[in-house]
């Protein structure tokens, strides 16, 4: 982990790379990192057997009095979809289930804590 996290970006990076080897401790394969258009950005998308998933990540610098993750309100919903949609026009996956999933990291001194709700909309 990076010792000087002086900016956002730096601290979003840090929870994306978590993410990312969560979800492949789990099994899942990356299939896209930071998949951008004009609408917007998927963070992660992977795919584990028939499964399909939107991942957002969501990340904060300790100390936190709130899950990061709760803070997908219903306008970043609606604009992950759109471009989730967007995805599965252009990139064309073969699956049999899709979902989104959202990550909260918090990058502390003493370490990066990862948690996940799976299907959070």
């Amino acid at each position: 982990m990076r010792k000087n996290l002086q900016s956002r970006s730096d601290v979003q990076k840090v929870g994306e790379d978590a993410a990312a080897a969560r979800l492949v401790a789990e099994g899942w394969t990356v299939l896209h990192r930071n998949w951008s258009l004009r609408l917007g950005e998927l963070d992660i998308v992977a795919r584990r057997d028939g499964c399909l998933v939107f991942v957002e990540v969501k990340a904060r610098r300790a100390p936190v009095y709130v899950d990061p993750a709760l803070g997908v309100d219903w306008r970043k919903q609606r604009q992950l979809r759109r471009v989730a949609e967007a995805y599965l026009a252009l990139e064309k996956p073969v699956f049999t289930e899709c979902r989104f999933d959202v990550v909260g990291v918090v990058v502390g001194p003493n370490g990066v804590e990862v948690t996940r709700i799976e299907a959070a909309f």
